[in-house]
């Protein structure tokens, strides 16, 4: 499948080795000179992820979508729906449904401030969705920075109104209710279940099969001991 050829090159060591190496050159002009950071991401071919954009077969694309030709890849039998759009370097499985109004690839919310003025930070990264995927009405997903991919793990099912911050990998078959809102470079593991109108803070980590209650604040890291029940990372009990 050409998903699946997709995949093995992004992670092949010669690939690897050459996002490495841009990345530790972008984090250079990222930590010395911010401006020209933006300036060699934005307006340049400097950093470039070189896929060739492709459609798959059997798929259902409504006519007002908006789909980026470049650098952009959908598999086989995805239904796109009203309004949907899909900027550059996203990477679509099988079988994959996002409905209508939902933004895939936008832009980070991440600022720095630079001589009292509030410097946007230029996000080169892209958007990976595996196979099975779901992804309800007006989601936003945003694009990693520096290279790499914001990830949805196959079977997982993102509802209605649910926003993904950069850099954020979420495993197999996990659920996330609608209203969820996950701080950049979360990640979040496999099966599982996120309540509605809950939020997690940036960087934490969620391990496999934990479950979330509706209208909850995570701050910090969850281990699963059994069933329902959490645990914090330095403390018993939910953060």
């Amino acid at each position: 499948m050409i998903t699946e050829k997709i995949f093995k090159k992004i992670k092949s060591p010669q690939i690897a080795n050459s996002r490495i190496a841009h990345s530790k050159i972008m984090q250079f002009f990222f930590k010395y000179s911010l401006k020209s950071y933006n300036f060699l991401v934005s307006r340049t071919s400097f950093f470039q992820h070189g896929l060739n954009g492709s459609c798959g077969t059997g798929n259902s694309i409504h006519p007002t979508a908006i789909i980026e030709r470049k650098n952009v890849v959908m598999g086989n039998l995805c239904t796109i729906g009203k309004n949907v759009i899909i900027e550059k370097n996203t990477i679509i499985g099988n079988n994959v449904t996002i409905e209508e109004g939902a933004v895939i690839g936008s832009e980070g919310f991440e600022f720095r401030r630079i001589a009292g003025e509030l410097v946007p930070i230029v996000h080169t990264g892209g958007v990976i969705i595996h196979d099975n995927v779901r992804i309800g009405r007006s989601v936003c997903i945003d694009k990693s920075s520096l290279g790499t991919y914001t990830e949805i793990g196959d079977s997982s099912y993102i509802h209605t109104c649910t926003h993904i911050g950069h850099g954020v990998k979420i495993g197999q078959g996990t659920t996330l209710a609608q209203g969820t809102m996950v701080g950049g470079y979360a990640d979040i593991g496999s099966r599982v279940r996120i309540g509605r109108d809950s939020s997690l803070a940036d960087a934490i980590a969620l391990e496999d099969e934990v479950r979330v209650p509706d209208c909850t604040i995570v701050t910090r890291s969850i281990k699963k001991i059994s069933g329902d029940e959490m645990r914090g990372a330095d403390h018993d009990g939910m953060a």
